[in-house]
C-alpha cells in the first residue's frame, strides 16, 4: 500500500481553482478501487491519499494525471508500506501472507 503526501507548492487561490477537477480525479480513482482514503492536511498545506497495493509505476502514472500535478501545484512524497494488520473492515487490504501467518 502507499501513503501519498501532497504538499502544495502554489498559492491557495491556484489550488482552489483546480479543486473541482482534482476531486473528480480522486472520485475516478475511488471508483476504480485505486484509493482507499483521501483528505486535506491540517493546517491546509496539502493532502493525503492512501492507495491500495499496486506497482509503483502504476501509482506514479496515476499521480501524473492529477490536475494538481498537471498544473505543477503540488509535490508528492510517496511512502510504500506493507499492511501487516488491519481492522476487520480493511482485512482485504492486508498482506495475504500476514493473514496466513496469523492463523
Amino acid at each position: 500500500m502507499f501513503v501519498v503526501l501532497l504538499q502544495y507548492t502554489a498559492p491557495e487561490s491556484d489550488i482552489d481553482a483546480q479543486l473541482v477537477d482534482h476531486y473528480e480525479w480522486v472520485t475516478q480513482h475511488y471508483d476504480a478501487g485505486d484509493f482507499i482514503a483521501a483528505g486535506h492536511r491540517h493546517p491546509r498545506n496539502g493532502a493525503v491519499i492512501i492507495a491500495r497495493a499496486m506497482s509503483r509505476g502504476r501509482l506514479d502514472a496515476i499521480l501524473a494525471t492529477d490536475p494538481f500535478a498537471l498544473h505543477k501545484l503540488v509535490r508528492y512524497e510517496v511512502i510504500e508500506f506493507q499492511a501487516l494488520r488491519t481492522i476487520p473492515e480493511l482485512a482485504s487490504y492486508a498482506d495475504p501472507l500476514t493473514t496466513a501467518a496469523q492463523s
